[in-house]
């Protein structure tokens, strides 16, 4: 009983704490989230909400990395194991796991599974780096005070990508 009152007050801080920063100025203001090794941040404005995951039903014929489906208040959510996506291994099923849900206003229901939530991060205070992104979902890249390295997310051109909506297994997988 204790985990789920601890998860409630995870979900209702958190949930609390995007309330209040989509109400200030948040243009330098990010949801930190861990995908394999590499630290990402998203957007405020493009983020729906943060859950635990939810039971999923696979659906067989699909990817490796197309986790299935799972009921999200009455709605049907495609989930996908981000790290697994981009080569980086399945993302091992634990209590941090989070499903990042896009906003609404992207017009998909989908999910990303991620392997923890960093909370929020304020980009303002990060140091842009020059090197190219190795993926078109990546709209910038920073470094921190101590050095880590941060992708920041364009969910959009994720949402949008032709092998992100390509779920069905291609034969020999």
């Amino acid at each position: 009983m204790a985990k789920k009152f601890n998860l409630r007050e995870f979900q209702t801080t958190l949930s609390l704490q995007l309330q209040a920063a989509a109400s200030r100025d948040n243009t330098g203001s990010r949801l930190g989230f861990r995908v394999g090794d590499v630290n990402w941040l998203v957007s405020l404005s493009d983020t729906e909400e943060v859950i635990p995951v939810p039971p999923i039903v696979r659906v067989p014929g699909s990817r490796r990395w197309f986790r299935g489906v799972a009921n999200i208040r009455g709605n049907l959510f495609a989930v996908s194991d981000f790290a697994d996506f981009m080569g980086q291994g399945i993302t091992p099923d634990h209590a941090d796991c989070r499903l990042l849900i896009p906003h609404h206003d992207f017009g998909v229901n989908a999910a990303l599974l991620v392997r923890s939530t960093l909370g929020l991060k304020n980009i303002n205070h990060y140091q842009l780096r020059s090197e190219p992104a190795a993926q078109p979902w990546i709209a910038r890249q920073y470094a921190d005070d101590a050095g880590t390295g941060w992708c920041d997310m364009d969910f959009g051109q994720l949402l949008g990508d032709a092998e992100f909506l390509k779920v069905e297994a291609q034969l020999g997988n």
